[in-house]
């Protein structure tokens, strides 16, 4: 990491724990994987673009002089590939105390752009919906693995947990965006997912949070993009980083959307505009829910 970032935070223990973590072969993905490692993690770095991923595992190995690394081809829309994966990882490190749902991509147009002087002429086509697929589906795809997984294993001796899931989203999931619609749609969905399931963990041993960064110098920008921001506006990747390591170990933080603008950094709260009545009636709802699926068992 570069040292333009001076953090001043003490973080977790995480020495001798595992992760997997999706997208580990460029931005976010590969700054958390070889901090985990310089923390004494092992990982499970996985990535569409095997090559790469190959050869960032390969780099990191060589460097500790040991296998602190397996790389894992997947397309994280596919859930068997994820959970190849993880099987290959288990095999390597016996459990995996971390999952890091970070895969993603940018807004890919999901309609023709707008124009009535030529629309008539043109068939009314199916949406592209692969932006959901991967941003949302695909993370989706890695939350079922990891709270499958943590349900199978012993919590770790040193921290009492089972696992941690830490999802990567944007601050684009707390407000709308008129030309990346089909992104702000899947962040905001992974928001409240990470929300709900938090809360339903909650007392299993298991914490689930989020970590929501506006724009950062990361492969997943355009060229020339980062260039109309300025240097206070961007996000350090390396504060991002220290961000998802805060929530690891023995930490008991549980439910927490983080969000980061610059070198600023806020637990986004949630909206309750009318909650008291409508929570009333939800509270109700789901003790309902869990009756029945209590004599469903």
């Amino acid at each position: 990491m570069s040292g333009a970032y001076q953090s001043n935070a003490s973080l977790p223990v995480i020495e001798g724990d595992v992760a997997f973590v999706t997208g580990g072969a460029s931005g976010f993905g590969l700054a958390i994987s070889k901090e985990l490692v310089s923390r004494g993690a092992s990982v499970i770095m996985v990535d569409i673009n095997e090559i790469k991923c190959k050869e960032e595992a390969s780099e990191l190995n060589e460097k500790a002089g040991k296998t602190v690394v397996i790389a894992a081809k997947a397309d994280t829309t596919s859930f068997e590939d994820q959970l190849t994966a993880y099987e290959l990882g288990k095999k390597a490190f016996g459990r995996v105390d971390y999952f890091f749902a970070n895969a993603g991509i940018s807004e890919l147009p999901w309609l023709p752009l707008y124009d009535p002087s030529t629309s008539s002429s043109q068939p009314i086509t199916k949406p592209n919906t692969k932006t959901l697929d991967v941003d949302l589906n695909g993370q989706l795809n890695t939350a079922a693995l990891a709270f499958q997984v943590f349900e199978r294993q012993e919590p770790n001796a040193r921290t009492g947990f089972r696992g941690k899931l830490v999802v990567t989203a944007s601050v684009l999931g707390f407000w709308p965006s008129r030309n990346l619609p089909m992104y702000a749609t899947a962040k905001a969905g992974i928001v409240h997912f990470v929300r709900s399931t938090a809360e339903y963990y909650e007392k299993k041993g298991i914490t689930v949070n989020l970590v929501a960064p506006n724009i950062t110098a990361t492969s997943i920008i355009p060229p020339g993009f980062v260039e109309l921001f300025g240097a206070d506006r961007l996000c350090p990747i390396e504060l991002v980083v220290e961000q998802m390591i805060s929530v690891l170990g023995d930490s008991k933080d549980n439910g927490r959307v983080i969000g980061i603008v610059g070198n600023e950094v806020w637990d986004h709260p949630q909206e309750m505009t009318m909650a008291e009545k409508n929570l009333e009636l939800m509270g109700k709802i789901e003790d309902e829910v869990d009756r029945r699926l209590e004599l469903q068992v």
